[in-house]
């Protein structure tokens, strides 16, 4: 129980993952839109984190990865 290696733990891992980056990528989306064009200003804050919120989704596993893996280690 909440050893590295259990499937469960894992599976945790990987749903907590896209959950964050979804969380993330949706705040992200936010903040340009409200900013409207100065949100896509080359160098801003918003358009700086909207660049990384689009790579943490896909390092370290992009969502489909993620879900596959969430159910495998749960036996799916």
């Amino acid at each position: 129980t909440g050893a590295p290696r259990d499937p469960r733990w894992i599976a945790q891992l990987c749903m907590a993952k896209n959950f964050a980056t979804r969380a993330m990528q949706f705040c992200a989306d936010e903040a340009v839109q409200t900013l409207g064009g100065a949100g896509f200003i080359r160098g801003s804050r918003a358009e700086r984190i909207y660049r990384e919120a689009k790579v943490l989704q896909i390092g370290g596993g992009a969502e489909e990865i993620m879900k596959d893996l969430a159910a495998k280690q749960l036996g799916w």
